[in-house]
């Protein structure tokens, strides 16, 4: 989602400012976004908590759309239509970058966001250099973030370890005389195998904070039904608002969808 990010530092920031997100436009196309255990208990009366594929395992997800590149979250006019809004969302311009090897990890910012300015704002560092109050609170958030998102992927790798994570198979009824549509490329824990489990690999999914991650995604895949209520909501909007005559784009509703990564 960061275009252009850049290391935060003294040299190359001190007298550059921050100006408030104005919208959530910046994340209208991402139809999932990155989730850690902290903030599940917000997400699961929001969207369907689900697993992606990240590398041999899964990375747990918000799936905020029905359809590739389209958040429905987010309004016409850049509002948040959701109770919560994501983590990943709130921290930016900000994120964690690649450190170099052995070293700490970066806050970086992106310069192509149209929120880091010379002029307006408040600014990164103080007259003497230090990072300032909002700056130091944005590191403290996105730390935290971080700390929070290698207790959740650790929690993840053993649900994926004991092979619980499954294709999830959905599938969604259109119109009359029309077929069911197909969503393919997103993943669900397996409930059967789940309950068949002896208790030593339940008590070690336990252990390693997995239940609590698994409860949430289970309570939240009947969220699934927002989803349909938004897709509604946006085709209405968009019906509305077409000039006769012109397309207002739109999925091939006989094709199948697919979420790749």
């Amino acid at each position: 989602m960061l275009k252009n990010p850049r290391p935060i530092s003294r040299e190359t920031h001190r007298y550059k400012r921050l100006l408030p997100i104005p919208s959530y436009t910046f994340a209208k196309e991402q139809a999932l976004v990155s989730l850690v255990g902290a903030e599940l208990a917000h997400a699961v009366h929001n969207f369907p908590i689900v697993f992606a594929p990240a590398g041999e395992s899964f990375a747990l997800m918000g799936m905020l759309s029905l359809q590739p590149q389209k958040n429905l979250f987010v309004g016409t006019d850049g509002r948040w239509l959701g109770t919560y809004v994501p983590a990943f969302f709130r921290q930016y311009p900000f994120a964690v970058g690649l450190p170099a090897e052995g070293g700490e990890p970066l806050l970086c910012a992106d310069d192509d966001s149209g929120l880091i300015s010379d002029t307006d704002g408040e600014a990164l560092f103080d007259v003497s250099g230090d990072p300032s109050e909002g700056l130091r609170k944005m590191m403290e958030f996105v730390s935290e973030i971080e700390r929070n998102r290698a207790v959740t992927i650790r929690a993840v790798n053993v649900l994926a370890k004991h092979k619980l994570i499954i294709p999830w198979e959905i599938t969604l009824p259109l119109e009359k005389d029309k077929p069911p549509q197909q969503i393919n490329g997103l993943f669900r824990v397996d409930e059967v195998a789940l309950n068949a489990l002896p208790d030593e690999i339940f008590i070690e999914l336990r252990q390693a904070g997995a239940m609590p991650v698994v409860y949430a995604h289970l309570l939240s895949l009947n969220c699934i039904d927002v989803l349909i209520r938004l897709t509604a909501a946006h085709a209405q909007t968009a019906s509305t608002a077409a000039k006769p005559g012109m397309l207002t784009g739109a999925v091939d509703p006989n094709g199948d969808l697919v979420f790749n990564f």
